[in-house]
């Protein structure tokens, strides 16, 4: 992200955490970022105590600590994003530095943009200080909107009623799955089977159980619960106290206030409710499928429409030329495999001509240089190839097939690079970097990601890290045909977000 040119400094406390990270990649656009942590010298923390503004992405209880002893003044603007608030305006309001209380409710692994920030009310009133109302409309910037201010004991109800109780919840659930599991005398499903089982009301609840373990450190998932004010474990055991004294004719009973109360949303919202849930269903779902093919090389190929297998590989013609959209271990030249396969043709029948974009594989064609070409038009989540269609538009030619195959996009290192912590770029076909955008930005948010040119194809971008063109530390996207083609290490399978990655590739010859 591009460094800011600023009059003032900012200072993040906590920085090596997840969210610490986050908030200095978005930051450093705003202003200056000073990165501190529990390991920073006593000088690199003298020069945060005096930055302008001053974030603290640490536990609620290492405020207490880092604070005591602290002088700082009005001018200085503290901003604290912890999910529990209690007390917290007090121990920076004995600093004497200026105090905004922010709550990010998404966290660190979605995008800014989209994402909704609560608002805690101060005697300060830190959203009124100057560089409080620049923090706000830098992130309003971004895409963040933010809820209207509220007393920290509000907030604090709330974060007790969306994230304390559903914390606790999970443990809840797991004990009534394993009591009713030994009085079925079955034995305790895994997590993997629920979700297998499960329909998209039982989805919504195992996944969100997935989600909360998955999404929240240990130390924060403990934190939300001991500190939750109003005791949220003493509130549920006297639900479960509740629970034992139901008669049937109470449950009948709740379950009619239910529908009553829920009936009471607007049609609108719980279409929107059902929508989600059964999204989320369709995704999981489809997760799965993806997982369980993680470890086949086959693409899948859907062959849509083809002219007569004889009339494309006539028997008189012991080769064809074809031209290819791409270069050796591209997406494009496994569908050309994998169709020859489908049909039952020697590989030997044809000889591949690496032509790199659509323009050249068409204009081959067209001009009689090769007898056939391929190349894609459209992805199911990245949508039309616009590289693609003037060529289509540009060039007379003869469609003798349609097909789709199933994309596996993987990130891929120079073969000295293990992790991704060897990364510091992702550069790719701007085809391959959308079909992965959301993946990156959830999962990577810290690598730096640009889309090349149509002209650099995917197995071409990793034959140049092979070779040193381009460095070490960039890693790109491609198939696992390119990584064993080229020598290069898989960081990460499964880089797309739709399971369901599919692209659509053209046979032609002339007409």
């Amino acid at each position: 992200m591009k460094k800011a040119q600023s009059k003032f400094t900012q200072a993040v406390i906590g920085a090596k955490g997840n969210m610490g990270r986050f908030l200095a990649q978005h930051l450093v656009a705003l202003a200056p970022v000073i990165e501190i942590d529990a390991d920073s010298s006593a000088a690199a923390w003298r020069k945060a105590w005096k930055a302008d503004v001053i974030w603290l992405s640490i536990p609620r209880e290492a405020i207490d600590s880092t604070f005591r002893g602290k002088k700082l003044n009005k001018n200085q603007l503290v901003v604290d994003i912890c999910s529990v608030k209690s007390d917290v305006g007090r121990i920076i309001g004995e600093s004497g530095a200026t105090h905004l209380s922010l709550h990010p409710l998404h966290g660190p692994k979605v995008p800014l943009i989209g994402q909704r920030w609560a608002v805690i009310q101060t005697s300060s009133h830190g959203e009124q200080h100057p560089l409080g109302r620049v923090t706000l409309d830098f992130f309003r910037k971004q895409g963040v909107a933010f809820l209207p201010p509220v007393p920290h004991d509000q907030h604090d109800f709330m974060m007790g009623v969306t994230l304390s109780i559903p914390e606790v919840l999970t443990v809840v659930l797991d004990r009534v799955i394993g009591s009713y599991a030994k009085r079925s005398g079955k034995p305790v499903p895994s997590q993997e089977e629920l979700m297998r089982w499960a329909v998209p009301a039982s989805n919504a609840i195992f996944g969100a159980y997935v989600h909360i373990v998955n999404s929240t450190p240990e130390w924060l998932r403990y934190e939300i619960v001991k500190q939750a004010p109003h005791d949220v474990l003493g509130a549920i055991r006297d639900a479960c106290r509740g629970i034992e004294e139901l008669s049937l004719g109470d449950v009948e009973k709740e379950v009619a206030e239910q529908a009553q109360s829920v009936h009471q949303i607007s049609p609108a919202e719980q279409d929107r409710i059902r929508r989600w849930i059964n999204q989320w269903f369709v995704d999981s779902t489809k997760t799965f499928f993806k997982t369980a093919k993680e470890s086949r090389v086959k693409p899948a190929l859907n062959i849509q429409w083809m002219e007569k297998k004889e009339a494309i590989f006539p028997r008189s013609k012991k080769s064809l030329t074809v031209g290819i959209h791409g270069i050796d271990g591209c997406f494009t030249h496994e569908a050309l495999l994998r169709f020859l396969e489908e049909n039952g043709i020697s590989e030997h029948r044809v000889a591949p001509k690496f032509l790199v974009t659509a323009e050249n594989v068409l204009e081959a064609v067209t001009s009689g240089k090769t007898d056939l070409g391929i190349f894609a038009i459209a992805n199911s989540g990245s949508g039309a190839y616009v590289s693609s269609m003037a060529p289509i538009a540009k060039h007379t030619f003869k469609v003798q097939a349609v097909m789709g195959m199933e994309i596996m996009q993987c990130l891929l290192a120079h073969k000295s690079v293990k992790s991704v912590d060897g990364i510091k770029e992702v550069f790719g076909h701007p085809q391959a970097v959308s079909q992965c955008k959301r993946t990156l930005e959830e999962s990577y948010p810290r690598l730096k990601v640009v889309a090349g040119k149509d002209s650099d194809d995917t197995a071409l971008c990793a034959k140049w890290i092979a070779e040193g063109i381009l460095p070490r530390t960039t890693a790109t996207l491609a198939s696992q045909i390119a990584a064993r083609r080229y020598g290069l290490n898989i960081i990460s399978y499964n880089m797309h977000h739709d399971p369901f990655n599919t692209t659509t590739f053209l046979l032609v010859s002339r007409k």
